[in-house]
């Protein structure tokens, strides 16, 4: 699954920034399951067309229709240039199977690490 292009961009009121893609083939329920692995997967299947919502704290959400080829992604503000690649990363595991599984979450230890550098007080620094 990829990318085709980028449809809007904006920044919201909370200072996260939302990107709407549109996608070369429509979500399905494969890729919620897979998405299960990483996040928060929620699924409204009473509605006309399925509508799920994926939430990985500190990184990005994720909400659509399945069978849509249009997402929306939110990237949190706080760390926005070390996620701004999670969902491509998503995107291009999904197709790897179990091994992609794997290595994104290996990929995503590395990510909460420089995260967690970033969170913490600067020793020494008293302010």
């Amino acid at each position: 699954m990829r990318i085709l292009k980028s449809v809007q961009t904006k920044i919201c009121v909370d200072g996260s920034l939302m990107k709407e893609y549109v996608l070369d083939e429509p979500l399905t329920e494969g890729f919620l399951k897979f998405l299960e692995n990483f996040g928060t997967v929620r699924f409204l299947e009473q509605l006309r067309k399925p509508y799920f919502s994926f939430e990985k704290e500190q990184f990005i959400s994720i909400r659509s229709f399945v069978g849509d080829s249009n997402v929306e992604v939110r990237y949190k503000k706080e760390f926005q240039d070390l996620i701004a690649d999670y969902f491509h990363l998503l995107l291009y595991y999904y197709d790897q199977g179990d091994s992609g599984i794997s290595t994104l979450q290996g990929q995503e230890e590395s990510i909460r690490e420089k995260i967690q550098i970033r969170s913490s007080p600067i020793p020494g620094n008293s302010t």
